[in-house]
């Protein structure tokens, strides 16, 4: 049995209140010779090394746990046309009567689309893309073995005092309402869709990451302005890792939500050197660990009373978007070739992440070592997909970076 803490739980109040999917997705294209008993083989891997992504969850006098026998036979879905992914994206994933983590394949010959997905609540974004990767690996015949545990990131020293005073500031940020909302249609919950740039890295200078949140900032500004008078402080509820080590992957939701501010009317350096010098002074005064620390203890509540405490944006969810920078080395593709003796490729690859109700829309990267990929996931009653276009290229334009063809990216 694994108990939920209450980050983790906190994704299963926050669906069930507000309607909005907390799902992560990675879907991958590959092409060569793949059977049944391959995916088979790679999902029973995973799921062994890490139960509780087979198993489903339980309401226990005290909290929430992972508990059941786990297994693939859920986890597996089998299409024969792309039109199921979309379906498949906006099917709501209960994770109390089937597994959180599940697979959608669909096959045309011998290219094939693996559609990952998984409830927020047994893990987040980075440990996600590791389990994904680590399928892969085992898809190509040459899987990993490592810890299977989830790791507590909460229990690191932080004074209590300290953690009751920066969770009040976050309190007084929240109520205050002071950053904009991005211009949207509907505040309603609806399906998802993903719109995507490709671009080139060394366009980006020598910190894309922060260069592109400042981007995102002015895009949202750009956006607003274009449809009425708004305020230029945009904020960004930004994950940091509470992880110790990266080389032992452990599952569940091992990241808590800094929010960062900027003034979307400075030149893009001076914003991304602003937001950059934020996130520093955060990590130094250990703000990332007051909500962690303080919220450990309601793992215990019962569900019901957790369910109603949890389930407000009074600490998390209020800021103008999301901003999720995820870092990787293109080793991947290339183990996937080599441990496949060259008879499996990675093609490409998307992502799509939750959006908050009030946000509409949210930003993810995948950062390669040659390129970036940008993807804006916008709710369909939120944005049109022609607006969320537009929007995602004045984020590429503000970068002032090419965007690159699909037939121009070596993967």
């Amino acid at each position: 049995m694994t108990t939920l803490s209450a980050i983790d739980a906190f994704f299963v109040a926050y669906q069930e209140s507000s309607g909005v999917l907390m799902q992560l997705g990675v879907e991958v294209e590959l092409k060569g010779r793949i059977e049944r008993s391959d995916v088979e083989r790679m999902l029973s891997h995973v799921v062994k090394r890490w139960p509780p992504l087979g198993k489903r969850l339980r309401r226990e006098w005290l909290g929430l746990s992972w508990g059941g026998k786990p297994g693939i036979t859920e986890v597996l879905r089998v299409a024969d046309k792309r039109d199921a992914l979309a379906e498949w994206r906006n099917r709501p994933l209960n994770p109390f009567r089937e597994p959180p983590f599940q697979l959608l394949w669909i096959a045309q010959g011998d290219v094939h689309l693996f559609a990952f997905r998984a409830h927020h609540a047994v893990v987040d974004g980075e440990a996600f893309f590791g389990v994904c990767a680590e399928a892969l690996r085992a898809l190509a015949g040459k899987p990993t073995t490592g810890h299977t545990a989830f790791e507590d990131g909460s229990t690191r020293a932080v004074k209590v005092t300290s953690a009751l005073e920066k969770v009040q500031q976050l309190r007084k940020q929240a109520q205050m309402d002071r950053s904009a909302r991005i211009a949207v249609c509907s505040n309603a919950p609806g399906p998802i869709a993903i719109v995507e740039r490709d671009l080139d890295r060394g366009q980006l200078g020598v910190a894309p990451g922060w260069l592109c949140a400042g981007a995102w900032m002015k895009a949202i500004y750009a956006w607003n302005r274009s449809r009425g008078p708004m305020t230029s402080l945009i904020s960004l509820e930004v994950p940091v890792s509470l992880r110790r080590s990266r080389d032992q992957l452990c599952i569940g939701n091992l990241i808590s939500p800094l929010v960062l501010y900027g003034d979307a009317t400075q030149p893009l350096e001076d914003l991304a050197q602003e937001l950059k010098q934020q996130m520093s002074r955060a990590m130094r005064q250990r703000t990332h660990l007051a909500l962690p620390a303080l919220s450990a203890p309601a793992k215990f509540l019962p569900w019901e009373v957790f369910r109603r405490i949890a389930a407000s944006p009074e600490l998390t969810g209020f800021a103008t978007s999301h901003f999720a920078w995820f870092e990787h080395a293109q080793t991947i593709h290339d183990e996937v070739w080599r441990a496949s003796n060259g008879a499996l490729q990675i093609v490409d690859q998307q992502i799509y992440t939750p959006v908050c109700l009030h946000m509409g829309a949210a930003v993810a990267i995948l950062a390669w070592p040659e390129r970036v990929q940008l993807f804006l996931t916008h709710r369909l009653n939120a944005l049109s997909t022609s607006d969320a276009n537009i929007l995602l290229d004045l984020m590429v334009q503000e970068l002032g970076a090419p965007h690159l063809n699909r037939q121009q990216v070596a993967v």
